[in-house]
């Protein structure tokens, strides 16, 4: 029984090494070698172009802004243009009254009215046509009766 009371007994409190201090934690300070101090120095360089550039951006930006209506100036413009609504409004009131449509009339197809005079041109000249067709006959019939030759 004594040896699982000795086994079962809490164990002694190991005495523990005191925690260093802030400062004696630090590792030893560990410079870069100059491939990493010259890329440091492109970063930087580089880190200085786009401030710049930014810098720039954000001054065309504020003077956009500047040329941008206050927001009293907006008040007065919204007013103005309600004011032109309603007198449109009105204006097309008092037209809708008296407003009407011209009368749309479409094209018609009209032929010109002919004289009977005209009609008769081609009956005349069926006529002259058969006359002149009779006489070259009665011509060519005459002389081969009559013995004259030509």
């Amino acid at each position: 029984m004594d040896e699982l009371l000795e086994k079962n007994r809490p164990a002694q409190t190991v005495q523990s090494t005191p925690q260093p201090t802030m400062h004696e934690r630090t590792p030893p300070e560990v410079h870069p070698t100059k491939e990493e101090w010259e890329e440091l120095i492109d970063y930087l360089y580089t880190l200085g172009y786009h401030a710049e550039k930014q810098t720039g951006l954000m001054k065309k930006a504020s003077e956009l802004l500047a040329q941008l209506p206050t927001k009293a100036q907006m008040d007065e413009l919204l007013k103005a243009v309600k004011h032109l609504e309603q007198m449109a409004e009105q204006a097309g009131k008092q037209k809708e009254k008296r407003f009407s449509l011209p009368r749309i009339s479409l094209p018609s197809l009209e032929f010109p009215r002919l004289s009977p005079a005209l009609l008769l041109i081609p009956v005349v000249l069926f006529v002259l046509w058969t006359m002149w067709y009779s006489l070259d006959t009665l011509w060519v019939s005459v002389k081969t009766v009559g013995g004259l030759s030509g």
